[in-house]
């Protein structure tokens, strides 16, 4: 058995040695699965339809009937249903893990942030291929440990072989001590180190009624357009906001993510009762123990049990970050319009959102300028943008996210916005620091 120190210098010696090389996640099951899980760019059995873009919309919190409607789709702008660009996560998940084995790793891991770049709308009978590369890994300070930052890029190509959309993910890893030189602790050192110390919160009526009346005073542009010639700089967006978080939007996204692919080690497939137990005696080095029943075979929903949570250092359940880092997509959409396109959008996940916790999103127009864009044949359009600055709150006032996005708008002098946007064939890749900043967007 490895020490902890011995484990991690281990996880990170070999996850540097996986840079600039596809990664083995998120593969197609092997074989009898049709698909060739060896070949790159990787495919996805994920296939479009009506019915598929409405359940993930409604996943996201989202019944745009831009999503939800096809006949509302074929009177819009686009011309058809189309799909948020975020359901690219069910095709290929954006944060990379790093090094594997079936003990694991001494570190809770958690999407940090994700910045999206869309050239094209997605409709309905597309089908998906896509690479992902780790690109850097950063070791430094953090508020709640030493963090290993890793850094990845993931393209996008549909059927026709068109690149229609580019993320970069952040996954970082706290190293925790008590799990020793696996992934998963004793149960004996539950709780003994916390990342947080929260208990579920008590709203009171006043509080309950200014939810509500937010979730009725939510309003969307819909078909009128907002042109951009009318957008000021500093103008605010009307916020949105998603209920206390609860276990139905927790397994809803779980469910339609786990049906569509499993995780990257194949284990998290949907399984209830003896499969599940069946599953856990084939993966024993993953399993937990439960620490109310003293279960030994529990399957890990550290993100949706109050217990198994503290396997993740976490005293309650708490969201996906790459669920939460696609509902601003919303707040983008209901002010811009069915004539906007969003084309750049980044979420930095600062802190989970608990169980109970009521999410609101703020937006701010920071920017307003003419985008040139060009291909590598040398085409040019001018595009007219602009950059918003994204801000999340939880019903404490505590800020668990933040970003920027890009935002195309039609325009009298420029027209409707060209798509796909001109790109290069493949973009290069912008580090870490260059795409969260206020400046790319």
């Amino acid at each position: 058995m490895q020490t902890f120190d011995e484990a991690l210098t281990e996880f990170i010696d070999r996850s540097r040695a996986l840079l600039h090389q596809e990664s083995p996640e998120d593969r197609p099951p092997p074989h009898p699965a049709p698909l060739d899980r060896d070949s790159v760019p990787v495919p996805s059995a994920l296939i479009l339809t009506d019915e598929l873009i409405r359940r993930y919309a409604y996943t996201i919190g989202d019944d745009n009937p831009l999503y939800t409607d096809p006949a509302h789709g074929e009177r819009s702008w686009y011309g058809s249903q189309v799909a948020p660009g975020t359901i690219l996560v069910h095709v290929r998940y954006p944060g990379d893990h790093g090094a594997q084995r079936a003990q694991g790793y001494p570190v809770a891991n958690f999407l940090s942030g994700v910045a999206w770049e869309f050239y094209d709308a997605l409709r309905p009978g597309m089908r998906f291929r896509s690479s992902k590369i780790p690109r850097e890994m950063v070791i430094g300070k953090g508020l709640q440990a030493d963090v290993i930052s890793h850094h990845s890029e993931t393209f996008y190509w549909n059927n026709s072989d068109e690149l229609v959309a580019k993320a970069y993910g952040r996954l970082i890893h706290l190293p925790v001590e008590q799990m020793g030189g696996t992934r998963v602790m004793p149960v004996q050192r539950l709780g003994e180190r916390m990342f947080y110390d929260y208990e579920p919160y008590r709203y009171d009526a006043r509080e309950v009624e200014d939810i509500m009346a937010a979730l009725r005073d939510e309003r969307r542009r819909g078909t009128a357009p907002l042109w951009w010639e009318d957008v000021t700089e500093g103008e605010q967006l009307p916020r949105i906001v998603q209920p206390p978080y609860g276990i139905r939007d927790e397994l809803t996204y779980q469910s339609l993510h786990h049906g569509l692919t499993a995780a990257f080690d194949r284990t998290r497939l949907v399984r209830a009762f003896r499969p599940a137990y069946q599953r856990c005696r084939l993966n024993p080095d993953f399993a937990r123990t439960h620490p109310l029943t003293g279960w030994p075979y529990t399957a890990y929903d550290e993100h949706e049990d109050r217990y198994l949570a503290a396997y993740r250092c976490e005293p309650l359940p708490f969201d996906f970050g790459i669920q939460r880092a696609q509902i601003p997509l919303r707040l983008l959409t209901n002010w811009g319009g069915d004539t906007a396109f969003v084309h750049r959008m980044y979420t930095s996940m600062r802190k989970p959102v608990f169980y109970g916790d009521t999410v609101f999103f703020h937006g701010k127009v920071v920017r307003k300028y003419l985008a040139e864009k060009a291909d590598d044949a040398g085409r040019t359009a001018v595009y007219a943008a602009v950059a918003v600055e994204l801000v999340g709150t939880n019903q404490r006032g505590e800020v668990h996210c933040l970003g920027y996005a890009t935002v195309l708008l039609p325009s009298h002098e420029h027209g409707a916005p060209q798509l796909p946007v001109l790109h290069p064939e493949r973009p290069e890749y912008e580090p870490f620091d260059v795409h969260r900043r206020a400046d790319w967007y």
